[in-house]
């Protein structure tokens, strides 16, 4: 018996009823799933002001293991960039799984962000057990003068490995 796609969850933080993808700054783990891996869907668009000024934002989502087996060796990377030239995303472990900031420009403290673009580069999460979770942070950094841009589709991937 093998793990499948839809045994692997991620949902929103920031209060326990939490629906709000803007909100989801860490804390207590909501009951709300994020079912889009589209960075665009985590992030608010950005307005003039923080494409002239530049920004940096960030969100929390917990993944979780509902399957009855445990995922192996899991890992997320991003799996597909930005499309926006202006625009950088990326990831952090956050082993605790509770922290949380005041609001989106607030950092986590203590995480080190990297950008893996590839399975290869992936950020290690461990095994994760039956009903287990891991904290995913993401920062998105805007440069100043952006140019505007669509609805940015740059995507990340979460990944388990079968049982050693």
């Amino acid at each position: 018996m093998a793990i499948v796609a839809g045994d692997l969850k991620m949902y929103l933080t920031g209060g326990a009823a939490n629906a709000d993808p803007l909100l989801s700054l860490g804390g207590v783990t909501s009951s709300v799933q994020f079912t889009d891996n589209t960075l665009d869907k985590l992030f608010a668009s950005v307005g003039p002001a923080e494409a002239l000024a530049g920004a940096t934002k960030y969100r929390a989502l917990t993944f979780k293991n509902t399957s009855a087996l445990t995922a192996y060796a899991a890992s997320i990377h991003i799996s597909q960039e930005s499309t926006s030239a202006d625009t950088t995303v990326e990831i952090a472990y956050d082993a605790t799984g509770t922290q949380d900031v005041a609001d989106e420009d607030t950092a986590p403290t203590g995480l080190t962000f990297s950008k893996p673009l590839s399975l290869a580069t992936a950020i290690a999460l461990g095994d994760i057990a039956t009903n287990g979770t891991a904290r995913i942070w993401f920062k998105r950094i805007v440069s100043a003068t952006a140019a505007a841009a669509s609805a940015d589709t740059g995507k990340f991937t979460l990944t388990v490995g079968t049982a050693p």
